[in-house]
């Protein structure tokens, strides 16, 4: 892998790793965002709880005062006793119940005053000195919380167990007022910090707070909150400048929702700075990466790519190539001796001329016989016919037909191998499947894929298997290739489901591939060079084997043997 690395997948590898760096960074920053907010989040809903605890405490409170005082008997008298007595006893046993009342508010935080109230002759008894604060008890018609100037009461009226229907039947009210104050410190203790507020909605109308609310975020409230006893329920508020999560918990005795809001952009600003710290990093070593490697391209790379191009040039027969330039560098006495090289090199293949042209001329023609005309004619028309509708097919037509014959200029090097022998023939199979309807297949363990063996061993088969079995039997579609390991050897099976043979017939074709000469005519010649060629090379056992499959077409079946390692060294002949 190493060894194909070059300047230009080394760029895209420079440019994907830290791509690839900001891209993690970015999902770590992500990830840290939201363990931040999901922290935040369920910090508030403690504290929210909390208050909500705190704040049912301050109900249970003054809800006692109230049922506490409705049923005292000293109170439920008072009207009777009051006409019994004397002026002075009358205001005597009003006292009493007054101080009473200021002895319990000593040891409450929350209620800031008791008052009752006897609807028949206007009494009113209370702790604090408010003129005003009959006027809330004179409008009560029923049991239970209510607000009156911003202010919120508990009231209980008597009778208490059976409640008048007619408000004109209550004899008398409690009344507990809370303390604005202590309801207002305990919002303290539902928030985050500074970023944070928090009010009580009311009523859907009154919002009691100790700090100025935003008035968008009160709105949205309104719009969203609803009356879920059992959750604190969540909803996220977006402005042009700030993102807030909103928290809320309907408290239902009092009808009231308590309400925090948080801003995150104090939170997540930090990281948001430090993302863009590593951002820019990033910006700069990309730029100096690219600066680095410019000036690598300009002194190194471009002189590897002169030489590249130069070796390539000789390899396409050349001689006469020469490199001009002189670099202030190491590559001055590179090209000098690449010079001499070539210069060499050319007098030899001058002195060499005849042999070579005698040579070109005895592998011109053995290529000539390798090449069947008409599957290169029906390829050719295959990329003429599908250039306008199928580009596709046209572009994997034309790199199997490069890679096939490619490998066929390339058979005096005795470098075949098993993979590439195989490679070879999925080549000629990808283009049969791109012009008729073939399946095939192709099983080589990779430990075998190495071992070399006699180039043109395996696609003569197979090309023998398509033209003499499936285009003769209608709806044959399919090709198997499979390599075995056997001993020191491997064993090679060729089938398809083709036309494939009588016993009859597979006996006379055994014997035709047996006999010394090769048979008459032009068919059946290629298996007999293949049969002849794999008992020269590999002994009397390597020679071809035939019988039916389970498709009912033909399997042919030849065996190599490693230990012999002669499969490289014997001349390439082949007929169609």
């Amino acid at each position: 892998m190493i060894k194909k690395v070059n300047m230009k997948r080394f760029i895209y590898f420079f440019v994907f790793f830290l791509l690839l760096t900001l891209g993690l960074f970015f999902i770590m920053n992500t990830l840290g965002s939201r363990t931040i907010q999901e922290s935040l989040i369920n910090s508030s809903k403690n504290q929210l709880a909390y208050a909500e605890s705190i704040m049912d405490g301050v109900i249970s409170e003054a809800s006692m005062y109230g049922i506490q005082y409705t049923a005292d008997n000293d109170v439920r008298f008072y009207q009777s006793r009051k006409q019994e007595l004397s002026n002075y006893d009358a205001q005597m046993n009003k006292n009493e119940i007054s101080d009473r009342l200021s002895d319990q508010l000593f040891s409450s935080l929350a209620v800031e005053s008791i008052g009752i109230y006897w609807k028949p002759d206007g009494t009113f008894i209370q702790t604090g000195h408010d003129s005003l604060a009959k006027l809330p008890f004179e409008q009560v018609t029923e049991r239970g919380w209510q607000t009156y100037n911003n202010s919120l009461y508990y009231f209980s009226v008597y009778p208490y167990i059976h409640q008048p229907k007619n408000p004109a039947n209550i004899q008398y009210i409690v009344g507990v007022k809370l303390k604005k104050e202590y309801l207002v410190s305990l919002l303290g203790k539902a928030v985050n910090g500074d970023s944070s507020n928090a009010f009580f909605l009311v009523n859907d109308n009154l919002v009691i707070s100790g700090k100025p609310v935003d008035s968008r975020i009160e709105q949205k409230a309104k719009e969203t909150i609803t009356p879920d006893t059992q959750r604190i329920l969540k909803f996220d508020y977006h402005t042009g400048e700030d993102d807030y999560y909103v928290l809320s918990k309907y408290i239902e005795p009092i009808d009231t929702y308590l309400v925090t809001y948080t801003r995150m952009s104090d939170f997540l600003n930090p990281l948001d700075r430090n993302q863009q710290v590593f951002v820019g990093s990033i910006l700069v070593i990309l730029i100096i990466g690219l600066i680095v490697i410019l000036m690598f391209y300009r002194n190194f790379y471009r002189n590897v790519h002169l030489l590249g191009k130069k070796f390539y040039q000789v390899e396409q027969g050349n001689y006469s190539t020469r490199i001009s330039e002189n670099p202030v560098n190491e590559f001055f006495n590179l090209f000098k001796s690449f010079n001499h090289m070539v210069l060499k090199t050319q007098n030899l293949f001058a002195s060499l001329k005849i042999e070579t042209e005698l040579r070109r001329d005895a592998e011109v023609k053995q290529l000539q016989a390798q090449i069947n005309p008409h599957f290169l004619y029906n390829s050719l028309f295959f990329i003429m016919s599908m250039a306008k509708t199928s580009p596709e097919a046209v572009m994997q037509m034309s790199k199997h037909l490069a890679e096939y014959y490619r490998y066929l200029t390339k058979l005096d090097r005795h470098d075949a191998t098993l993979a590439s022998e195989l490679q070879l023939a999925d080549h000629f199979l990808s283009i049969m499947s791109l012009c008729k309807e073939i399946h095939y297949e192709i099983n080589l363990p990779p430990e075998l894929g190495e071992h070399r063996i006699m180039p043109l061993i395996i696609q003569p088969i197979v090309e023998n298997a398509i033209q003499h079995g499936i285009e003769e039997r209608q709806g044959a579609h399919r090709v198997s290739i499979e390599i075995k390991a056997l001993d020191d050897g491997a064993l090679i099976i060729i089938a398809d489901d083709g036309k494939g043979l009588t016993p009859e017939q597979i006996v006379l074709l055994a014997a035709r591939v047996e006999s010394e000469s090769p048979p008459p005519g032009s068919r059946g010649i290629g298996l007999w060079n293949i049969h002849q060629r794999l008992k020269n090379a590999y002994g009397e056992l390597s020679g071809l084997r035939f019988f039916t499959n389970d498709w009912g077409g033909l399997s042919v079946m030849a065996y190599i043997d490693f230990s012999l390692d002669e499969g490289g060294e014997h001349a390439i002949t082949d007929c169609g």
